[in-house]
């Protein structure tokens, strides 16, 4: 007759193999089921959880994290390399991201500095509009074109505000009637429109033929 223990353990047996040789301690359960060959004597059988090894016939020791497999075992290298290489990746996505954010958050703070300082450069074309003087018609053309050559080589460039009216680059501020050119085309621009690499910093302000 079966004593107690005995009928408990065998009640209790995984199903793995004909005899659990887990020990008094094993924990098998149909759902985590040791190996064909289980062999985890004294241990916690651990066979079969997430984190396992990869070799043959692993009993990992589940309370002291440590490999019994044996000195050629190279599972946990493995392990940490897959690991290293996650985080190597997901920082150099992430300095990608950061590399793009300050390129835009410098051009955008670019383009504000230049938007703040086109009205002082819109006063030079009032100038030249009611200036009647040519020697001071001359000095006042030579300051505005040492300042639009400077900013042409700082990437900004003007706006073409002549031929066929362009909504993505002109901005109609008035209509008329008389020019002698076709509908839809720009009689005259009355304000600089500038361009930083493809974005506009402001649209050029001009008079269209209805």
């Amino acid at each position: 007759m079966k004593d107690k223990h005995t009928q408990d353990l065998e009640e209790e047996s995984c199903g793995c193999c004909d005899e659990c040789n887990c020990g008094d301690d094993c924990q098998c359960t149909e759902d985590n089921k040791c190996s064909e060959e289980c062999t985890c004597g004294e241990h916690q059988c651990n066979c079969n959880k997430e984190h396992k090894c990869e070799c043959e016939n692993c009993h990992c020791d589940d309370n002291e994290a440590e490999c019994e497999c044996g000195s050629d075992c190279d599972c946990h290298e493995k392990n940490y390399l897959a690991d290293l290489q996650r985080v190597q990746a997901e920082f150099d996505n992430y300095r990608k991201r950061m590399v793009t954010a300050l390129g835009d958050a410098r051009q955008d703070g670019f383009m504000d500095a230049i938007e703040q300082f086109l009205p002082a450069l819109d006063s030079f074309k009032m100038a030249t509009d009611m200036i009647t003087d040519k020697n001071t018609l001359v000095g006042i053309k030579f300051i505005e074109k040492g300042i639009l050559d400077t900013l042409a080589k700082m990437g900004v460039e003007q706006v073409d505000a002549t031929g066929e009216f362009n909504p993505e680059l002109h901005q109609a501020v008035d209509t008329d009637n008389t020019a002698d050119v076709e509908t839809g085309y720009i009689v005259k621009e009355m304000f600089k429109g500038f361009t930083y690499k493809g974005k506009v910093i402001r649209y050029s302000q001009v008079v269209v033929k209805k």
